[in-house]
């Protein structure tokens, strides 16, 4: 047995990154099934012939697709299944080919041109990175024909300040991008709005926001987001000031009107799949350690359905909760949850039983 085969066949598949193929074409499925019997195969120890008898992927594909599947994504795990896709990227696109003279004051050939500029210079790198986090540039979204488009503001002044960098390095009118018609200003526009939109935090502030709160740096291994359903959770709390009244009957069968002036609505979220696993409803001003238990408690239970006293009240067909959907989450437990600094979150009896009950299970 060669030593590459043998590297390969130490490889466990369970811990992959799983893909949804469901949702990809009737002919991308194909060929996503093709190449994943074809790694389970090989993980198996079948030979090459025989993998490629059944799924006809030979081994030099054989080897590609697993060199892929091992590949670092950007969420800090390997790509694993999500590398079989067809036309999946597993690393970004670099230029190695210089800039022809025939495409010289034209848009054509020019793939790639701009990122080799600023690999080539980190400086210009570094100055448009020191300009975005001034807001030199912000995003403006419109709609068009139905369709929410992002424009940005003041991406004229950074072009002109670009080209000057440009010239104090000492790139010349016969280098890219002072020898285009333009000067690089679509790819300089390319270039912003991606490193933007890129995340949250830098979308938010591009738009207006002053304060961004609870976000994640990026780069820190230990903040990536999740992959997975149940991977990662948090609990919400949120107020509704609201005013209403309440009556119940007492054990004497008189009835009592309570006025209510506040809803706590407690959630817990899957991350991946913003999907609610379980809630709780707090009549009361504030919401106490025993309030957040009870949710934590809901997420973890199967969920009930509810009879609804209003006619046009219900479920909906594509609706309801994952564990009435799929009756094996019942009882899923989630690897970490996040909690806000609130009190009643931070209780001992709150960490006590997310110790004893999710974390022992």
């Amino acid at each position: 047995m060669s030593r590459r085969r043998a590297n390969f066949l130490e490889i466990d598949t369970c811990i992959w990154p799983a893909v949804d193929y469901h949702a990809l074409s009737p002919e991308n499925q194909k060929v996503f099934a093709a190449r994943c019997k074809a790694i389970e195969l090989y993980v198996a120890g079948r030979t090459l012939r025989d993998i490629e008898e059944e799924t006809g992927i030979n081994s030099r594909q054989l080897y590609w697709l697993l060199d892929r599947c091992l590949k670092c994504a950007e969420d800090g795990q390997i790509f694993g299944y999500r590398a079989l896709l067809k036309s999946s990227r597993t690393g970004s696109y670099r230029r190695t080919a210089e800039l022809e003279k025939e495409y010289v004051g034209t848009t054509r050939g020019h793939a790639g041109v701009f990122a080799s500029l600023l690999e080539q210079y980190p400086i210009l790198a570094t100055w448009l990175k020191a300009k975005l986090e001034d807001r030199a540039v912000t995003i403006k979204q419109i709609s068009t024909d139905g369709k929410l488009k992002s424009r940005l503001r003041n991406l004229t002044h950074l072009h002109a300040g670009f080209i000057m960098q440009c010239r104090k390095i000492g790139i010349t009118g016969s280098e890219y991008p002072l020898n285009t018609d333009r000067k690089g200003l679509r790819s300089l526009s390319a270039y912003v709005k991606g490193e933007l939109l890129n995340n949250f935090a830098s979308a938010a502030r591009a738009a207006g926001a002053a304060r961004v709160k609870n976000v994640p740096h990026s780069g820190t291994a230990n903040q990536r987001g999740p992959v997975r359903p149940y991977q990662i959770v948090e609990f919400d709390g949120h107020r509704l000031d609201v005013r209403l009244k309440i009556v119940i009957r007492d054990p004497l069968g008189f009835e009592q009107d309570v006025e209510i002036e506040r809803i706590w609505l407690l959630v817990i979220i899957d991350v991946c799949t913003r999907t609610v696993l379980g809630y709780n409803l707090v009549l009361s001003r504030e919401y106490s350690r025993y309030d957040v238990i009870k949710t934590i408690e809901k997420a973890l239970s199967p969920h009930e359905s509810r009879s609804f006293t209003f006619l046009d009240a219900g479920y909906s067909s594509n609706g309801g909760f994952p564990s009435s959907k799929l009756p094996e989450l019942g009882y899923a437990v989630w690897e970490r949850i996040r909690l806000d600094n609130a009190k009643a979150n931070l209780a001992d009896d709150t960490i006590r039983v997310l110790n004893t009950t999710v974390v022992s299970s």
